[in-house]
């Protein structure tokens, strides 16, 4: 067994991933994102295709979803979904050490594995019936075709090369580009015209049905009116949504304040062994830096800081094994590196099971009890709920109030008119406001419907997801002064 082991110690790892993985999947509330996939593969085929389109998303993970819900597993249904991601996970850990992790020493391939198994970033984004993970595989699927094709190549590889292209498109467009485009670079630098048209030609052709869905949202791309920036400027988020990449692939994204600050010590030194890797690893840097160029320049004017990292996932794998690579060539600083990385990924594992220290706090906001306090303490008669729809989570609450209650939006036009008549409603005995803390709709619509409902009702607030010293010391930082206390509240307005 011990035998076995030291010469597929993969089989190990993958019995703990799935172990962190597995364990209570229903923790975390379903959010927005989740919803919208939750929603759209309940639809037939048809209507499937187009939702996925409109949503600016290729259809291969919402095809698959959908008849992964179908088969009996008696399991709850968001679960079943999660349940996907994770298998995708699971077998993306498999892949990574058979195509990548084992062309490392010994030493090397155990301490990728061993960071890459208690990586809280992927235990997070591997939680979600979100396209993540699916990404994950298919990136390092593509990428591997792409180093293979780079030596002589059979017709064979060529056509491997070109149907994990077209699958990565299918998955989603930023890991879909960003790969062809590291493919095309590598086939002009070693000047395989020919080659390069038939495989361009080949991904053009399997394409085709997806084309326009393509091409609408590139048309689309960076013209969101509502995309949030934190810094109140766009040459300065760029740099935040940069930092916060680095932060979620090296630490993870729920991490005390004192552990987060260690992790800023060691990301330089992570960042400088990655590029030891880059420079001792010519031929893989010409794959991962044009998939992380290309990538950040399509998801940094797509979505705001905190959903960065997750549309990057498919770089992760590379990005890890080149800093395990520097790691190795320098061998204290590599160890020190991987130890304190590991320490503090356990911790943020941890953190993440007791749902606290998450930065992004749309994540752990418990969208679920709150619905079910609306619903315990008011009825769809004498009550109405008012969202913020700039900056708070309309689809989650709806679908965790099962379409149930009506719901206003405070980016609706019509919705002032419509609040005073539910306060001119003698019926009305109860208006639920649930809003982010920090105002950033337009004209500040959350600060006048709580004047307009507080004029006639006694308010009670229930605060969520308070933020930590460090996080308010960096919001006074940024111009956000007086900071919020809690991320998101719960206003009960009652007659």
């Amino acid at each position: 067994m011990i035998a076995w082991l030291r010469k597929t110690p993969v089989t190990l790892f993958v019995v703990i991933q799935a172990f962190l993985c597995l364990w209570h999947l229903n923790l975390l509330s379903p959010w927005g994102d989740e919803t919208v996939s939750l929603r759209t593969v309940q639809m037939s085929v048809p209507g499937l295709l187009h939702a996925a389109a409109q949503d600016i998303h290729p259809p291969l993970y919402y095809l698959l979803l959908h008849f992964w819900q179908e088969l009996p597993l008696g399991l709850d249904t968001v679960v079943q979904a999660r349940l996907l991601s994770v298998d995708f996970l699971l077998i993306s850990t498999v892949m990574v050490d058979v195509l990548w992790a084992r062309r490392l020493l010994s030493r090397g391939r155990i301490a990728f594995l061993t960071i890459w198994t208690v990586s809280p970033f992927l235990l997070l984004y591997s939680r979600m019936c979100r396209s993540y993970s699916l990404q994950l595989l298919v990136g390092i699927l593509a990428a591997a075709c792409i180093w293979n094709y780079a030596a002589p190549a059979t017709r064979k590889l060529q056509i491997l090369t070109a149907l994990a292209l077209v699958a990565a498109l299918y998955t989603h467009y930023v890991p879909g580009i960003a790969l062809l485009g590291a493919a095309n670079l590598m086939l002009i630098r070693k000047r395989r015209w020919t080659e390069l048209a038939q495989v361009d030609a080949l991904v053009v052709v399997a394409y085709l049905p997806w084309i326009g869905g393509l091409w609408q949202s590139v048309t689309r791309w960076g013209h969101d009116p509502e995309l949030y920036l934190i810094t109140g400027r766009s040459t300065l988020e760029p740099l935040v949504k940069l930092g916060f990449w680095v932060l979620s692939f090296t630490i993870g994204e729920s991490q005390p304040d004192a552990a987060l600050l260690a992790g800023l010590v060691v990301a330089p030194i992570l960042l400088g062994l990655l590029i030891v890797g880059l420079r001792r690893d010519r031929e893989l840097a010409w794959i991962v830096v044009p998939c992380a160029l290309i990538g950040f320049m399509g998801v940094a004017r797509w979505v705001s800081y905190p959903f960065l990292p997750a549309r990057m996932i498919f770089t992760y794998p590379l990005l890890l094994l080149l800093a395990v690579r520097g790691g190795l060539f320098h061998r204290r600083t590599g160890a020190t590196a991987w130890i304190a990385m590991a320490a503090l990924s356990v911790i943020g594992i941890a953190c993440y099971f007791q749902m606290t220290g998450f930065r992004n706090k749309e994540y752990p906001l418990p969208i679920r009890e709150i619905a079910a306090y609306i619903e315990r303490h008011s009825a769809w008669a004498d009550s109405a709920i008012l969202v913020d729809s700039t900056n708070s989570d309309t689809d989650a609450l709806d679908f965790a109030l099962g379409g149930s209650r009506r719901r206003l939006n405070t980016g609706d036009p019509a919705a002032p008119q419509s609040i005073d008549s539910l306060l001119a409603d003698p019926q009305v005995r109860c208006i639920w406001f649930l809003r982010n803390t920090h105002d950033v709709s337009f004209l500040r619509l959350d600060d006048r419907f709580e004047r307009q409902i507080g004029a006639a009702m006694t308010v009670t607030v229930h605060p969520y997801e308070r933020f930590s010293p460090l996080e308010t010391r960096v919001m006074r930082l940024v111009g956000i002064d007086p900071p919020p206390v809690w991320f998101h509240e719960l206003l009960e307005y009652r007659r």
